[in-house]
């Protein structure tokens, strides 16, 4: 019975503390014990409580304001949000990207380490360099998302991997822990972007999502009740793991092959201003894929689609043509909206970002249920290089 009372007051305890925090949050000023129990409808008394359980953590500090009249000021309240610090790495074959945010999500900083080769010390450089960048301690890092192509463990190694295969078996969460000081989150890129876009981007609002990346190769994942679908063995999206599996005719390794145009992104660029052989082949494209798009859709049944295939301005033909092709596939008129994808390039190291602090929550702010923070995360998004083929 005393261990249930203990329990019960702990969780309400933690609730409180989530209460204050995010009233706290959404803004810059300082605000008094007053406006914190008037916003969060708390009492004064717990508000105290919480308040020094805050200030304790370090999450909090607290200020004299400049007031009028006379009297003792009141003490005002703000979000330490400077404290700590969360980073987010894409490694690929060609190079690294990564963010930084601060413990509201605010990013600061972004940078990008192409035409490096793709190593695990590759991440730590991101890592360091997003952190200088910012012009900021590294000591107050507190965790590290990174996504890897390829088939993740739980662990955080890599099973199977044809982009970057001298990282398959290697410990890289346990040794990036050692070299970084803080705790990491690893999953497939994938999979993170799905859960980026879910989370706040083109899927926000929406539990079941499929996404669909058609960059040098094309790639599926999926989102069940606002989870990122890993399967039995992780391989849940994993189309290309079929023998003899081929999305297009022309495709070579895995690897989407154009004819118009040298690139996809040239491809769609030209579809959308109009040239014809460049519409054609797009339209012959999607007619090629649909199939096994439409397959994916009747056994998920998502509640929307979320397609990343370039810059929005020329998303909409791609769109279009991949909407028409499938339809013809489907004997009933039911399907889900295809959207373009809201985060672009960066999806996959915003999930990450927003992958760890849904892992490590607890460790990263000492308050047990404080929510990740995938707003202020998604909100600021660069869209000022390539989409297909990045």
């Amino acid at each position: 019975m005393d261990g249930g009372i203990r329990g019960a007051a702990q969780v309400e305890r933690s609730a409180n503390q989530v209460a204050c925090l995010q009233f706290l949050s959404t803004t810059d000023d300082a605000q008094t014990v007053g406006a914190i129990s008037a916003g969060t409808g708390l009492s004064r008394p717990t508000v105290h409580a919480v308040l020094d359980d805050l200030l304790e953590a370090g999450l909090v500090s607290a200020t004299s304001p400049a007031v009028a009249g006379p009297g003792r000021p009141a003490r005002a309240f703000r979000f330490a949000r400077e404290v700590g610090l969360v980073a987010g790495v894409d490694l690929g074959p060609r190079g690294a990207r990564g963010v930084l945010h601060d413990l509201s999500g605010e990013r600061l900083a972004y940078v990008e380490l192409m035409g490096e080769r793709p190593d695990v010390a590759l991440i730590e450089r991101a890592v360091r360099a997003v952190v200088e960048e910012a012009s900021v301690d590294i000591e107050r890092l507190r965790a590290v998302g990174v996504a890897l192509p390829g088939v993740v463990e739980a662990d955080g190694s890599l099973r199977a991997c044809l982009a970057i295969p001298d990282l398959v078996g290697l410990p890289i969460a346990e040794t990036l822990t050692q070299t970084l000081g803080c705790s990491v989150a690893i999953d497939n890129d994938i999979k993170l972007a799905a859960l980026a876009e879910q989370r706040g981007g083109a899927g926000r609002g929406y539990e079941d999502v499929v996404y669909l990346q058609i960059g040098t190769r094309l790639s599926v994942s999926i989102v069940l009740n606002g989870v990122i679908r890993q399967g039995r063995h992780r391989m849940a999206g994993e189309l290309g793991a079929q023998r003899k599996m081929r999305w297009t005719r022309n495709a070579k390794r895995g690897q989407l092959v154009w004819t118009s145009r040298p690139t996809g992104e040239a491809v769609l660029k030209a579809a959308a201003a109009g040239d014809p052989d460049a519409r054609a082949e797009i339209e012959d494209f999607c007619a090629q894929i649909a199939e096994r798009i439409a397959t994916v859709l009747l056994v998920v049944d998502p509640e929307v689609l979320v397609v990343r295939g370039g810059p929005a301005a020329d998303s909409d033909v791609l769109i279009g043509a991949l909407e028409a092709a499938v339809d013809k596939e489907l004997l009933i008129p039911e399907r889900p909206p295809f959207v373009a994808s809201a985060l672009g390039r960066e999806a996959v190291v915003l999930g990450a970002a927003g992958n760890a602090f849904d892992r490590f929550s607890s460790d990263i702010y000492c308050v047990h249920g404080y929510p990740s923070p995938w707003t202020p995360i998604t909100h600021d998004v660069e869209r000022t290089t390539s989409e297909i083929g990045s």
